[in-house]
């Protein structure tokens, strides 16, 4: 695991200037990388990079050339078939000087051009130089593990891990980009390609770049595609590939010359992910917990039960909130753009954890976009069920009353949002459920009008709609597989884990295991009330009973009581009239309503007002002083 950088000018530089802005592009994400950094440069242009060993601690230094020093690549991940991969090489007539999965990237791509993408099993954002013909290759992996920014103008294309590498090594003019800025008021993040920068944008999952003479060329090279997926109606078989599929991904992913371990939520994914992992390991395996003193938050006790099962060396650490607000803007300002999913506090606080025992950790992640398991996916029963009820009564007594209680809880709140969804199409219950911040109603009061932009959402639309051979819950877990995970859930755990320099692995996104998932029906995945039905009923001999039965809990974090306590006066300056009219973004009346609103608990408003909050952090620190 590491951080890559690069950059070609239009116009040759002296080989000193482009050290020094390679090296500024290194130094900003160190953390990322303590090991080791390596640099290339020539005249007009300079590929660099930080190291985090994980394999070949020895000779996998980089940058690394092939044989004839004719190219040259960097790279930030991890190829889990490499060893396969460099024997069939071997055969072929290749060369290696170190045992490192960089090298075999590299020689891939000398075998078999932009092809070898199909070849490669892992998580990767990688960058290889052709020398001779002056032409850079950029590659994200399919599912958006490994993190790629990019620009590009008359005079230069820069690339980087993380945006900060762009925006402060190089004088580009920083504009907020409208369409970004609707996307993350209403989902809380901002998905690829966008970021908050008008120029700046994100590589997407499952593709890769080609510039030459100052032409840049993207393409695809993996998705899922519906016309082309086997439907597997055997409910035995997809349970026998899918129990096959998992352990051939955790064995992989346990291979590593650093010591190893995993993230222990007490969840059905982490329990499964520990399971295998004990199978297969001839030694205790190391478990890390965050505990939360607030018992509507906290897991440890499941967390404990499972590790008791497998016998794991389990640490656990109780989040002390007063530290968890110390270490807030160094979190919020690791993003580098406004990312207001709160889960990345603890996210922060039990990678730190684990890297004082570790540095590698294997995670759960992905289990409910690809199995089912958000209580969302929910909505059409609990909907269909309320449409039973007579209209007359649920418009003249049912509704006015839910309307009357205060919304101060998840239970009120999931009510409201079944009533909400209960005369809507099947998208748009689906979009709406998308949005963590605010609606497409309450952001119109949220944003003046001008900064208002109607298409902001057609990227939720266009990823629902690719795949209509499959049923609508399958289209919707896609959706989710695209936006969700790669905007929000893997952004959280690469930032969160690399500011600690540890890695994280995610077993459920190897290729084969993606595959599988949507090759089986809806039916098999949520039946009736029960979710993730087949991963519970494949991987039952690994989970507890007493984790079997509970309900899903998330990271949650107390953001309301913090609004109303050690963070108001934070808020109250941030979101403060004066502020606000400067700004000329928001409708200060609105704000002042949600404000007013949840101090008096008449309306729950962490989550919009979160986002507000991370909203204005960002802005001042990242933007006034642009």
């Amino acid at each position: 695991m590491c951080g890559i950088n690069g950059f070609i000018l239009n116009k040759s530089a002296s080989v000193d200037q482009n050290i020094n802005k390679i090296n500024t592009m290194n130094s900003l994400i160190t953390y990322r990388g303590p090991d080791s950094d390596g640099v290339y440069t020539d005249s007009d242009m300079a590929l660099g990079m930080r190291r985090l060993a994980i394999i070949d601690l020895c000779t996998g230094r980089q940058p690394i050339f092939n044989e004839d020093e004719t190219k040259v690549i960097v790279f930030n991940g991890e190829i889990y078939n490499f060893q396969g991969l460099r024997q069939e090489l071997v055969a072929r007539g290749h060369t290696f000087k170190t045992k490192s999965d960089t090298e075999v990237i590299l020689h891939s791509y000398e075998e078999y051009g932009v092809d070898c993408l199909k070849k490669l099993n892992g998580m990767f954002a990688f960058a290889i130089y052709d020398i001779k013909e002056r032409e850079l290759f950029i590659a994200r992996d399919r599912a958006g593990e490994k993190p790629l920014y990019y620009y590009k103008d008359q005079d230069r294309f820069v690339f980087a891990s993380e945006l900060k590498s762009i925006i402060k090594t190089f004088d580009i003019k920083k504009k907020i980009d409208k369409k970004a800025l609707n996307q993350y008021f209403s989902l809380t993040y901002i998905p690829a390609p966008l970021t908050i920068f008008e120029g700046i944008f994100k590589l997407e999952a499952g593709s890769y770049m080609l510039y030459k003479n100052g032409s840049l060329t993207i393409e695809k090279y993996w998705n899922i595609d519906s016309r082309e997926v086997e439907i597997i109606h055997n409910y035995d078989e997809c349970k026998r590939r899918l129990r096959e599929a998992l352990f051939t991904s955790v064995e992989q992913k346990m291979i590593s010359d650093v010591p190893l371990g995993a993230f222990l939520s007490g969840g059905i994914d982490s329990s499964i992910m520990v399971g295998i992992m004990s199978k297969l390991s001839e030694r205790p395996v190391e478990t890390f917990t965050i505990g939360f003193k607030l018992k509507e938050f906290d897991e440890s006790d499941r967390a404990q039960i499972v590790s008791q099962k497998n016998n794991t060396n389990h640490h656990v650490h109780f989040l002390d909130y007063t530290h968890a607000i110390e270490e807030l803007e160094n979190i919020l300002e690791t993003f580098d753009e406004p990312f207001a999913d709160s889960s990345s506090i603890p996210t922060y606080f039990v990678s730190k954890f684990a890297g004082e025992h570790v540095k590698v950790v294997l995670t759960g992640d992905a289990g409910d976009e690809l199995f089912g398991g958000y209580s969302k996916y929910m909505v059409n029963y609990y909907t269909d069920m309320y449409n039973k009820v007579p209209r007359v009564l649920r418009k003249s007594f049912i509704e006015p009353l839910i309307y009357k209680m205060p919304d101060r809880s998840s239970i009120s709140r999931k009510v409201r949002k079944v009533v909400e969804s209960s005369e809507k199409d099947m998208f748009q219950k689906r979009r709406e459920l998308m949005f963590l911040g605010f609606n497409g109603d309450r952001i119109a009061k949220l944003l003046k009008a001008e900064n208002m932009d109607s298409k902001s959402y057609d990227i939720i639309e266009k990823s629902y709609n690719k795949n209509v051979e499959f049923d609508e819950l399958t289209r919707t877990l896609y959706t989710d597989f695209k936006i969700v995970l790669e905007g929000d859930m893997l952004v959280k755990v690469d930032r969160m884990s690399m500011l600690n320099s540890i890695e994280t692995r995610v077993p459920m996104l190897d290729k084969n295991v993606i595959e599988l998932a949507f090759s089986m029906p809806s039916n098999f995945k949520i039946s009736g009330r029960n979710q993730k039905y087949i991963l519970k009923d494949t991987f039952k001999d690994l989970i507890p009973q007493e984790v079997l039965g509970k309900s899903k809990r998330g990271f949650a974090v107390p953001i309301g009581e913090w609004f109303k306590g050690p963070l108001k006066d934070m808020l109250l300056v941030l979101l403060s009239k004066e502020f606000i009219l400067e700004q000329g973004i928001f409708e200060y009346e609105y704000i002042k309503k949600l404000l007013e609103d949840h101090f008096a608990e008449r309306v729950n408003n962490a989550y919009p007002l979160w986002a507000l909050f991370v909203f204005q952090k960002w802005y001042r620190k990242y933007y006034m002083h642009k």
